[in-house]
């Protein structure tokens, strides 16, 4: 990226409170401020996901608004969602303390970054941003940003970067992107949307107008709308159609324009066009943008999600669906955002809907306007032709129920579109649709010689004891049975997971198509043969090393790996390690079955590579493991190192359900006490903590979600980052949708 000068800016605020600072943009805007390092703290009506963002950070956020503001705020900050008799609002007009609109206080804040790139437009914005933001940084930038929804993958949507650049979306509802001051803004579209809240179209479009002669350049897909409000703009450029021949990780037109665009402004950044174009491809997306929520296993059945709610954005996403889906039935939920826009889009809402296969309109999401009286929504499902629709206003649990039910074995895709709380609708439906293939899963697996079942949960399969979901769960205990096992699992794309006891797995509340291995019969098994034993993968470390010591012949290395809540093919898998030693040091042979053909496949040592809680043999499902054996030698003393060691162990490891240490430690440090040195033994959340006996070990009380279980690992790697900057990578198996 080109090099920009960096004009070193202190805010001028010490200590802003946000009001509704739950909202995506207002947490974002709490996030770079905190980036600076202003003191930060803010009140919503209700819990979120964004309000825990800023939590697991530590700042002082409640869900909860007050009757004042903190005495120590010198500036208010608050959302277009609360109202002027806020408590907290009044008390600030009453003491004299300045308060501001979120997207006034956001132009403030732009005038601190050397560079500001506001994207705006009726459609497209989020993902142009996130997109041009993804460019920059993948490409060695550090940017400030700002983005209006989550992003796959990102800690968080906001952040203030190397405050140079800024990339933030603006907002034409409410008029305030017209006091931005912008070295580009970047205009995908201009449409009538939100015109009734800004004074009509022409007040809309003068707004987009300011916006551009307020700034220096202006990027603009080319369109009859954007030529005529903004070609007598002399640092105007316009892109068009020459460039969408973009190769993209997402289906649909509007995406390649939203690339196109985004590429374009880094390019202008001085980003290579090569690694720009390379950039995208990895792009993640963002959240409820045409995001998959869930999609069987043979890829028959896809839900969706998308945030279209209007025309055009309807148009884009049902244009996406049948580009992206060829040869799948179209089942489209559809809930219109305000009343207004059923008065304003109804029949152009009915003429796009037409073009589904099933259609449900659901009752409208009125946000925080009382609104209801403009206009009758089912005449949105009565003007839909040629498609069977119904307009529903039934509780989204009985929907989903309806929806699962519709959804045939026939290829299809359930879109879930609109801006509101239809939201609500997904997890019961994906639930639905899960438990559904679940079924039929073991159905066809009950078929198979070896057991298997749903009675346990991952609780009852693992080691930490967290996870409500159940898991196909099938128990081969011959290489017969294995073989039909991996067998069934390859046929259904289901990747195997190896049991053992569980130790470094990470349940999950998420009921989802997993199916678990768990070696039995033959698999828990030992033999000495000659000066060395042949070890069955389902063996426990510690049952092997007492069963060995008693005759005297038992490795030092394995002594000291005894207490490792592990089986031998899991503990192999990992390599293990305890006392300055691992796997590595004991292991001459693997056996077992590649996971991607079900061939059997059999390793030297000399052909693993060893590294530090790691193998090249995740490949495999470990059947068997040959260590070499000692001498016979003093069984007496291998008993007594074996119960010091115990000692040892039950001195420094904390009591209650663990899966062992949860971050790999970086080169050259713990990550222990990496941990410890941030303050971060005994933060707690829900029934999850933090150990104050290891920092690096998380225990679980029972009962305790897969939710609060993540939301402390999260705390607990942004501490250290912020204290040191070092990214702690996961050593545990996250088996949930929070997987990395």
């Amino acid at each position: 990226m080109a090099e920009v000068t960096r004009t070193e800016s202190h805010l001028p605020w010490q200590h802003v409170h946000f009001v509704g600072v739950g909202g995506v943009g207002m947490a974002g805007l709490a996030h770079i401020l905190a980036d600076w390092g202003v003191t930060v703290t803010g009140t919503d009506a209700a819990d979120s996901p964004m309000l825990a963002t800023l939590a697991a950070r530590g700042l002082a956020v409640c869900a909860r608004h007050g009757e004042s503001v903190p005495a120590e705020a010198d500036l208010v900050v608050y959302s277009n969602a609360v109202p002027p008799d806020n408590l907290e609002r009044c008390d600030a007009e009453a003491r004299g303390v300045p308060s501001c609109l979120r997207g006034e206080f956001l132009a403030r804040l732009a005038t601190h970054f050397p560079v500001v790139v506001s994207v705006a437009g009726s459609h497209g914005k989020t993902t142009t941003t996130a997109m041009l933001t993804h460019i920059l940084r993948a490409t060695g930038g550090d940017p400030g940003f700002l983005v209006g929804a989550s992003v796959p993958g990102w800690s968080r949507a906001a952040g203030a970067g190397e405050r140079r650049v800024l990339v933030t979306e603006v907002d034409e509802s409410d008029g305030t992107q017209a006091l931005m001051r912008s070295t580009y803004a970047v205009v995908i579209n201009v449409e009538d949307d939100h015109c009734w809240s800004v004074g009509g179209v022409e007040a809309l479009e003068d707004c987009f107008r300011t916006l551009a002669r307020r700034a220096e350049h202006v990027l603009a897909w080319d369109s009859p709308a954007t030529r005529r409000l903004f070609a007598d703009h002399p640092g105007t450029r316009f892109v068009g159609e020459e460039a969408l021949q973009l190769d993209l990780p997402m289906p649909g037109r509007h995406n390649r324009i939203d690339a196109a665009l985004a590429l374009a402004l880094a390019c202008r950044l001085g980003v290579d066009p090569v690694d720009g174009l390379a950039a995208l491809r990895t792009f993640p997306g963002v959240d409820r943008r045409l995001s998959v929520r869930y999609r069987s296993r043979d890829g028959k059945t896809v839900l969706v999600e998308d945030y279209a709610h209007h025309p055009t954005e309807l148009h884009a996403a049902i244009a996406a669906l049948r580009e992206g889906y060829p040869g799948h039935r179209l089942h489209v939920v559809f809930q219109p955002h305000r009343f207004e826009r059923v008065l304003r889009f109804g029949v152009q809402f009915s003429e796009e809907l037409s073009h589904a296969d099933r259609v449900v309109v659901y009752r409208p999401f009125a946000a925080w306007q009382q609104d209801a009286d403009l206009a009758d929504p089912a005449a949105i499902a009565h003007g839909v032709r040629n498609t069977p629709a119904r307009y529903a206003t039934e509780p989204l649990s009985e929907l989903a129920t309806t929806e699962a039910q519709a959804a045939s074995n026939q290829p299809t895709v359930i879109a879930v579109v609109g801006a509101g709380d239809i939201h609500g609708l997904i997890e019961p439906l994906r639930a639905q649709l899960a438990e559904r293939e679940m079924k039929a899963l073991l159905a066809a697996a009950s078929k198979l010689p070896c057991p298997a079942s749903r009675q346990a949960s991952w609780a009852d399969l693992t080691a930490l004891g967290i996870g409500t979901a159940r898991p196909l769960l099938l128990e081969p205990r011959n290489a017969v049975e294995l073989q039909a096992a991996v067998g069934f699992a390859l046929a259904r794309g289901l990747p195997p997971i190896p049991l053992g006891h569980g130790s470094n797995l990470v349940g999950t509340d998420t009921e989802s198509p997993l199916l678990a291995l768990r070696l039995v019969g033959d698999f828990t098994i030992w033999e000495a043969i000659g000066d060395g034993v042949r070890v069955g993968a389902g063996v426990p470390l510690g049952r092997l090393a007492r069963e060995l010591a008693r005759q005297g012949r038992c490795p030092e290395a394995l002594l000291a790996l005894a207490w490792i809540p592990a089986t031998v093919g899991g503990a192999t898998r990992m390599n293990a390690g305890a006392e300055g030693t691992d796997m590595a040091a004991l292991v001459t042979q693997t056996r077992g079955i590649c996971l991607a053909d079900g061939q059997p496949v059999t390793r030297q040592a000399a052909e693993v590579q060893w590294r530090y809680r790691e193998t090249n043999l995740s490949d495999l499902l470990i059947t068997e493991v040959w260590l070499d054996l000692p001498a016979s030698g003093d069984a007496a003393a291998q008993q007594e190192r074996l119960a010091e060691l115990a000692r040892r162990r039950n001195a420094r490891q904390p009591k209650g359900r663990s899966a062992g240490c949860i971050f790999r430690n970086p080169p050259d440090d713990s990550a222990g006490r990496l941990l410890d040195s941030c303050g971060c033994k005994g933060m707690r959340v829900g029934g999850a903590e933090i150990s104050q006996a290891h920092a690096n070990i998380f225990t679980a009380d029972p009962g305790t979600s897969e939710a609060d279980f993540v939301t402390l690992i999260r705390q607990a790697r942004e501490c250290v980052r912020q204290q040191t900057a070092i990214q702690l990578a996961l050593e545990v198996q996250m088996l949930g949708p929070a997987a990395g």
